[in-house]
């Protein structure tokens, strides 16, 4: 052990990340654990149907087979980091996955993706998997937060859910991988060397495998640490430190402040719609305009949308042409909503992006960006070729956890999303199981019912 390690960031990390006791998590912390696990594989349910879903799957078609894990939304199983690697991207693929705003961060589709192949393979308890969930989750968002390292990521280029779900992804699955102290320094070391993911695929396929590479190297990290094998045991500490490499800040007191007592999974954001966080709004609002004023497309002469300073460096497509690009698209967002009254998986696809009246109404949106706004505030105006001017304005998104989603909202969410690819018996199964899984005393008979009978 280096000296770094002993009163340093990783052995206290490494030290909660084995210490946390589903005893000791909030109430509130379990339900929003549940309603996590319930979203998350419905997103991935109904992303398995993904054309580069099924990509993937043929890519490693020939390393599966052999193993017990489940590829949820198939009829496949696999080794514990090829289903971690597949469950992750599907459940990113749609972007219809949670986030946690205050940090900038998908966690869980890595982190869960992670912990249920770990446990699968250990036919670990429910209460294992739930507690390995929320540990992961606090790890990576902890980490972001600290001298705002997520936003500092995001703003040089890097996918912060990658390079932190990756040390989330080695958490969740180390800890349900009964790694003493010595072995997690190693595994969250191991872990760091596979962070990466680039701002510059979003829109693209490889988007979500920024995700599912890192939920696959956060198993692959525990096992190999669980092996013996070593890797840097301080990575957060001393010189070349995982803050400093890319350019970023330490901070010791914000990093442990709240560890473990503010729990970052309470602060989640479910998305109601199937696109990137900040479009949800947007939609959100455009809906609103249209029933309370009885509009039509055809009525609009122009849209104007206003959104918040903080996210003018992310990526955006003024006159998108694939399903991928509408999902990070503020302009497409508010012309579907329109169109469609809807922004679900559909809106969101080849087909719909083809569609010629669309894409002239997509070209009748302004978009600016209003100091005035906060976080993730939006305001959509629409003018109508008679010159009347309708607007509303977004002060709290619905889904975000000042303005949460039900338990019943988030089933018939999972459900539209997960008969995508099972029997209506499984997609009735799921939710109960889910709401009461400290009670499951093995968790692979969870992921068996993720398995499809037919695709």
């Amino acid at each position: 052990m280096t000296e770094q390690a002993k009163p340093g960031i990783t052995g206290r990390l490494a030290d909660f990340i084995l210490g946390l006791k589903y005893e000791n998590l909030p109430p509130k912390v379990i339900t929003e654990a549940k309603n996590g696990i319930l979203d998350t594989l419905g997103v991935a349910l109904v992303g398995a149907t993904e054309p580069s879903s099924k990509m993937l799957l043929k890519a490693v078609t020939s390393d599966t087979g052999s193993g017990t894990a489940t590829v949820v939304g198939t009829r496949t199983c696999a080794t514990p980091t090829l289903a971690a690697l597949l469950n992750g991207y599907t459940a990113h693929v749609l972007d219809y996955d949670d986030t946690q705003h205050d940090v900038g961060t998908h966690m869980s589709a890595p982190v869960l993706a992670a912990a249920m192949a770990a446990a699968e393979m250990l036919h670990s308890p429910g209460k294992d998997l739930l507690t390995a969930y929320v540990t992961g989750f606090e790890v990576g968002c902890v980490l972001g937060r600290a001298g705002g390292y997520s936003h500092h990521l995001l703003q040089h280029g890097f996918v912060s859910s990658s390079a932190l779900g990756v040390i989330s992804a080695a958490a969740a699955s180390g800890r349900l991988m009964g790694l003493d102290a010595m072995q997690m320094r190693n595994c969250l070391g191991i872990a760091f060397g596979h962070a990466s993911g680039v701002i510059r695929s979003f829109g693209t396929m490889a988007k979500a495998q920024n995700i599912a590479n890192a939920a696959q190297n956060g198993v692959l990290a525990a096992l190999l640490a669980r092996q013996g094998f070593t890797g840097p045991d301080a990575i957060f500490d001393g010189k070349n430190n995982a803050f400093e490499m890319y350019g970023g800040k330490t901070d010791v007191d914000d990093l442990f402040q709240s560890l473990g007592q503010k729990f970052e999974i309470i602060q989640n954001t479910r998305k109601i719609y199937a696109c990137a966080g900040w479009r949800n709004p947007i939609i959100e609002a455009t809906i609103h305009l249209v029933d309370t004023h009885g509009l039509k497309h055809a009525d609009i002469a122009n849209i104007r949308i206003e959104a918040c300073t903080g996210v003018q460096h992310l990526p955006n497509y003024p006159q998108p042409h694939s399903g991928l690009e509408t999902k990070f698209s503020a302009q497409y967002a508010a012309a579907v909503a329109l169109m469609d009254h809807a922004g679900g998986v559909a809106q969101f696809s080849d087909e719909r992006v083809a569609d010629p009246v669309l894409a002239d109404l997509t070209r009748r949106v302004t978009l600016e960006f209003a100091p005035d706004l906060g976080p993730f505030q939006t305001r959509v105006s629409l003018t109508t070729r008679d010159s009347k001017t309708h607007s509303h304005f977004i002060p709290v998104q619905k889904g975000k956890h000042s303005n949460p989603m039900t338990w019943d909202e988030l089933v018939v969410k999972f459900s539209a999303n997960a008969s995508a690819t099972l029997p209506p018996p499984q997609v009735k199964s799921l939710p109960p199981m889910i709401r009461t899984l400290e009670s499951l005393s093995d968790s692979a008979e969870m992921l068996k019912l993720c398995r499809a009978t037919a695709i």
